[in-house]
C-alpha cells in the first residue's frame, strides 16, 4: 500500500459563510461534472424531494425614507466592499450607515460579520448584541454571537445562544448544525455527531449535516485504523449527491481516502476538485503531494509549480515542493524551499527538520544537527519532539 511521507499533513478547508449579509449570497450556474469515484458500501439514500431550507427570523431591511436614503447609500456600499474583501471600506460604510439608521439591526449585523472577518471579536459581540435588542427574536443573530464566543473558547456562552436559537427555530436543521460545531469545537464529539444526525432527521436533503457530520467520524478515526472509514466517506458522497460542486467536499472526501490508504480515489478526487475548479490552491497542494507519495514526480511539480504561480507565498506549496526536490535527490532546490516556506512561517517544525535532512544528504553534518535542533525547540507534542529526537540521535 503506497504511503504518505513522514511529516505530510493533508488540509482541506472549510470555508464559513457568514449568512449575516444577506445581499451577498447569490446563485450562480455551474458545469454539470461527471460523478465522482463510489466504493462498493451503500451510500445514503436520500430522497428524492428537495426541501426548501427554513429561513430564520428575517432581520429588517434598510428603511427607505428620506432621512434614510443615505444610510442605505451607505449599507449597500459596505455590502459591495465586503464582497470585494474590502473590509476597512466596509467597515466604514455600515458605521456611517448605522449612524444615520441607528434602530436597524440588518446594519448591525452586516457590521459584525466584518468585524468578524477583521478577528475583532470584542466589536462583533457588540454589534451582534445590539441586533439582538433591536430584534429579540433574530436567530441568525444568537447563532452567529455563539460562534463568536466558540471562536474565543467560551463555549458555555456560545451554547446559550445556540440553545436560544432552537428555542426559536426547534424544527431548522441548521441550528443543530450550527450548536454541533460548537460542541464538537469543544471537544464533545459525540454529541456533536447526534446534533448533526438530529439535523438529517428534520430534513434528509441537509448536507451541511452530512458534511460536518463526515468531519466529526474522521475526527474520531482511530490511530491504528487502516482502512478507509465509510462513515466519512458516505456522508461525503451523500454531500456530493446533493451539490456536485461542492469542491470542499471532494477534497475532505480526498483526505479520508488518503488516510484509509486508498490513493487512486484520492487523486480522482482532487482532480474532480480541480475539474470544477482548476485553479483551487488547496487542490492543486494535496493533489501535487499526493503525486509526490505516488513517486509521480513530474506531475507533482506541475501542481505545486501551478500553486505556486497562483500563489507565490503559500508556505504549504513550497513545503510539498521542497519534499519532492529531496526525494529526487535535488537538494539544493529542496534547501531553497524549506528556506522560503521557513521565511513564511518560522514556527514550522517540519521546514526545519525537513531542512536538516536535506543538508544531511549534502554531508553538512553542522547545518543539519543545527536546523533539527531548531526543529526541536518548536516541537510541542510528545510525539513531534520523538521524531526530532530520534533523527538528532541518528547523526550523533
Amino acid at each position: 500500500m503506497p504511503m504518505l511521507k513522514r511529516g505530510a499533513h493533508f488540509i482541506f478547508c472549510l470555508t464559513i459563510g457568514l449568512s449575516s449579509i444577506v445581499f451577498l449570497i447569490g446563485c450562480s450556474s455551474n458545469p454539470i461534472v461527471p460523478s465522482a469515484p463510489t466504493i462498493n458500501a451503500a451510500a445514503p439514500i436520500l430522497p428524492t424531494r428537495t426541501i426548501e431550507p427554513v429561513p430564520v427570523t428575517p432581520t429588517p431591511a434598510p428603511t427607505i425614507a428620506p432621512t434614510r436614503e443615505a444610510a442605505t447609500s451607505y449599507y449597500l456600499d459596505g455590502v459591495h466592499a465586503y464582497a470585494t474583501g474590502h473590509y476597512t471600506s466596509a467597515l466604514l460604510s455600515f458605521t456611517q450607515a448605522a449612524q444615520l439608521d441607528p434602530n436597524n439591526a440588518l446594519i448591525y449585523m452586516s457590521r459584525a460579520a466584518v468585524y468578524q472577518g477583521l478577528k475583532d471579536f470584542d466589536g462583533a459581540l457588540a454589534d451582534y448584541t445590539q441586533a439582538i435588542q433591536l430584534d429579540p427574536k433574530n436567530v441568525a443573530a444568537y447563532e452567529n454571537r455563539g460562534e463568536v464566543y466558540a471562536q474565543r473558547k467560551q463555549f458555555d456562552l456560545a451554547l446559550k445562544d445556540m440553545d436560544y436559537g432552537l428555542i426559536l427555530t426547534p424544527d431548522e436543521p441548521s441550528v443543530y448544525v450550527n450548536r454541533g460545531r460548537v460542541i464538537q469545537t469543544s471537544g464533545v464529539i459525540t454529541a456533536a455527531i447526534n446534533d448533526y444526525s438530529h439535523a438529517l432527521q428534520i430534513d434528509p436533503n441537509y448536507a451541511p449535516a452530512y458534511f460536518y457530520r463526515a468531519l466529526a467520524y474522521i475526527n474520531t478515526r482511530r490511530p491504528d485504523q487502516q482502512t478507509v472509514d465509510l462513515r466519512a466517506i458516505n456522508d461525503l458522497s451523500a454531500v456530493i449527491g446533493l451539490q456536485p460542486d461542492n469542491i470542499d467536499a471532494y477534497l475532505a472526501r480526498a483526505a479520508a481516502y488518503v488516510a484509509g490508504g486508498d490513493l487512486d480515489h484520492a487523486l480522482a478526487d482532487y482532480t474532480q476538485a480541480l475539474t470544477i475548479d482548476p485553479e483551487n490552491i488547496e487542490a492543486l497542494i494535496q493533489r501535487g503531494h499526493l503525486h509526490d507519495a505516488r513517486r509521480e514526480f513530474t506531475a507533482a511539480l506541475q501542481d505545486l509549480n501551478q500553486a505556486l504561480l497562483l500563489e507565490p507565498q503559500a508556505f504549504d506549496a513550497l513545503y510539498n515542493r521542497g519534499l519532492t526536490y529531496l526525494d529526487q535527490n535535488q537538494t539544493d532546490r529542496a534547501i531553497n524551499d524549506f528556506t522560503a516556506a521557513i521565511a513564511i512561517d518560522a514556527s514550522s517544525w517540519r521546514a526545519f527538520l525537513q531542512r536538516g535532512l536535506a543538508y544531511e544528504k549534502k554531508n553538512n553534518r553542522t547545518s543539519a544537527l543545527s536546523n533539527l535542533k531548531a526543529a526541536l525547540a518548536l516541537t510541542t507534542t510528545p510525539t513531534d519532539k520523538a521524531i526530532v529526537q530520534a533523527e538528532i540521535d541518528r547523526l550523533k
